[in-house]
């Protein structure tokens, strides 16, 4: 199976996600390419979007490789083994986390999505992302869920890879992905289309976004946007 475009991936898990979701739910995607798979998500549902802050972690001589990630409130998540076979110092470790650190504080400026933890305690959660190779950065939105106090916590993606899906399936409380691969080699090639999204088309979708959701009730403890709680 390869989709034509994020939207196309995101309209399909739309489908399959329709039965099995109910709110109070948010939809949270990784941004950038995330987003796009998220909004004929909310479309379809009419459930508020949002992003979640998490990043991999990378070294400067192998920026496809994550042996890490990152989430907004500074918590991270390394890989050990892929640290070693880096070779990564300390120093390597905790220079990564700053480039990212700095990158996530000018997304979440920018974009002004108000964080997930926002709609947390007592909410379900649907975490998006266009793909998932090493996981990692997933896992750390998992966690970051998790420790907001997430009521349910789904994992939806268009394609994974075996070793990754298996991983979540035992983190997440439900995790769906159309394609599941034993031989995945890049999030790309299961895309016709794989350009790169901007920060502005994110801006764009997210306003767009807002537009669909259906008004509802704050979950116990939280309060949505424009909400106030008692």
């Amino acid at each position: 199976m390869v989709f034509k475009d994020r939207a196309e991936a995101g309209r399909s898990l739309a489908t399959e996600l329709a039965p099995l979701i109910s709110p109070p739910c948010v939809v949270a995607a990784i941004p950038r390419g995330g987003v796009a798979v998220a909004l004929p998500i909310v479309e379809r549902l009419g459930l508020p979007l949002t992003v979640v802050y998490a990043r991999k972690l990378t070294a400067r001589f192998a920026p496809e490789l994550a042996f890490g990630a990152l989430d907004e409130d500074g918590q991270t998540l390394i890989d050990a083994a892929t640290v070693a076979m880096l070779r990564l110092s300390p120093r390597d470790i905790e220079q990564a986390k700053a480039r990212v650190w700095a990158e996530i504080q000018r997304r979440m400026a920018l974009y002004g999505s108000p964080p997930l933890a926002h709609y947390l305690p007592g909410s379900a959660v649907v975490l998006v992302d266009d793909g998932l190779a090493t996981g990692l950065t997933m896992r750390a939105a998992l966690a970051y869920a998790r420790r907001h106090g997430a009521a349910e916590i789904t994992v939806a993606t268009p394609c994974a890879a075996a070793e990754t899906a298996e991983r979540l399936r035992r983190d997440a409380d439900r995790f769906l992905s159309l394609i599941v691969d034993d031989e995945f080699a890049a999030v790309g090639v299961y895309y016709v289309d794989f350009s790169q999204v901007s920060d502005e088309q994110v801006m764009a979708m997210l306003a767009r976004a807002r537009e669909h959701a259906d008004p509802m009730d704050p979950p116990s403890g939280c309060c949505w946007p424009g909400s106030t709680s008692t």
